[in-house]
């Protein structure tokens, strides 16, 4: 895949990547285990092997691109990531302290951090920084910046943001969650940071993005336009992502995107809500139906006791879009252990405008959603758009660029749509139910 991936770029991933060879990086990838988190760090070809951060400073060691990440219980731990102007600097802290807006010399805590190096297409290295905290306490706010202190005693910080850990149900259980929800960006930069201020102003706990951050993965200019378009909000509420097709698995969109197991399908508990992500355009099609699904089917089996059931996938099962519409494989791959495991809600992207269909169990349409399934496309986060249409599913369907917020409470699952200048979409198109 990752050969196809380079041919499919030839022209457009020369852009903006300018030569900094290294005939001694070694791109076989590798694994690193971060202790005290009870997990690996593991990098793919096309990237070093995650290592210890070094006092190394470069030319301009200025941090960019700062974003938030989870690996592990986001109760109790975050990943901060984010490169330098130089992309030679191996200098990698986090400093951090409890408190919202906190000034730098209120930041006494620090943690050393790892970095690795993965390349795209030519000989550029793009360098990558994380600071992996895992003893933090829930449903609690720290401001935190990251950098480093030269020998000389020079400091290069970023500016000092805030985050917000998950809640803890057990001593916080009235918590109520807010996700920010978008995909499709595609080139669409403009749009995307009329959304990501949009997604600021509703101050959401998580981000979860459905995928086709950029045109083609390896064109490593454009995953530039996308973080730091978004690095105001990224670098406060940490990303989630599924794998869209335009990712391409390349080795871009797993270095920069810190993500718990294998990347690619996974699960977490966040306050009342479990979400459950999917790549549904594996390097290896055959894993649809066979070791993707099993692992979706696994993570569903064990959160069925979960008050909200959230998964997010790239491609809809359901569409009623002009351009790709539904697909019909995936109706087949995974339909079946949706409605066995009552999920509440699929996110989906892909088609570029906004749809929502009526519940759905069986492939028919149900009078509520008590014991049915909503599915949700909501792919306009910048990307070109597409027609959009309507079928005997379709609740609500407008050709738009778009985002949305959900909230979960234990009483209350809701999704609410916008459009980049903040105006809500019909009614209709919003989702809502209780318990």
């Amino acid at each position: 895949m990752r050969a196809l991936a380079i041919v499919l770029c030839l022209v457009g991933c020369v852009k903006g990547n300018p030569d900094n060879g290294d005939d001694t990086f070694n791109e076989e990838g590798g694994k690193l285990t971060i202790p005290g988190c009870g997990y690996d760090v593991v990098t793919r070809l096309g990237a070093e092997a995650p290592k210890v951060a070094t006092d190394t400073f470069g030319m301009d060691p200025t941090p960019v691109q700062v974003h938030l990440g989870i690996m592990g219980n986001p109760k109790t731990s975050i990943v901060a990531q984010w490169r330098t102007k130089d992309e030679t600097t191996m200098a990698s802290t986090i400093r951090y302290g409890v408190g919202a807006n906190l000034t730098p010399d209120q930041l006494t805590q620090t943690a050393s951090g790892i970095e690795f190096g993965f390349k795209a297409t030519g000989t550029q290295i793009y360098r990558m920084h994380q600071a992996h905290l895992c003893d933090l306490q829930p449903g609690t706010t720290y401001s935190y910046q990251v950098g480093g202190t030269a020998p000389n005693g020079t400091e290069y910080y970023s500016k000092v943001y805030s985050f917000r850990t998950a809640p803890d149900l057990a001593t916080n259980p009235d918590a109520e969650v807010v996700f920010g929800f978008v995909g499709d960006v595609r080139g669409g930069y403009d749009v995307w940071e009329q959304l990501i201020d949009q997604l600021a102003m509703r101050s959401p706990d998580l981000i979860l993005f459905s995928g086709d951050a950029v045109t083609v993965g390896l064109t490593q200019y454009e995953w530039e336009d996308f973080f730091m378009r978004a690095e105001k909000l990224f670098a406060t509420a940490p990303l989630v992502s599924a794998h869209g097709n335009h990712e391409v698995n390349a080795v871009n969109y797993y270095s920069q995107v810190a993500l718990p197991g294998d990347q690619q399908n996974f699960g977490f508990d966040y306050g009342y809500a479990h979400v459950t992500v999917g790549n549904d355009t594996p390097e290896d099609p055959t894993a649809l139906m066979g070791a993707f699904r099993d692992a979706i089917a696994a993570d569903f089996a064990a959160s069925s006791s979960a008050r909200w059931k959230l998964f997010m996938h790239h491609q809809p099962l359901w569409s009623a879009s002009t351009r790709h519409g539904s697909s019909v494989s995936l109706q087949q791959a995974w339909g079946p252990i949706i409605d066995q495991y009552k999920i509440d809600l699929v996110l989906n992207g892909h088609d570029h405008d906004y749809e929502i269909t009526k519940p759905l169990f069986n492939g028919a349409v149900q009078q509520t959603n008590a014991n049915a399934t909503v599915y949700v496309v909501s792919g306009g986060a910048g990307a070109e758009l597409y027609g959009n249409g309507t079928d005997f599913w379709t609740q609500f369907s407008e050709s738009a660029h778009s985002a949305a917020v959900i909230h979960a409470s234990k009483s209350m699952l809701t999704l609410t749509p916008f459009h980049p200048d903040g105006t809500p979409l019909d009614p209709s198109a919003s989702f809502s139910k209780t318990k």
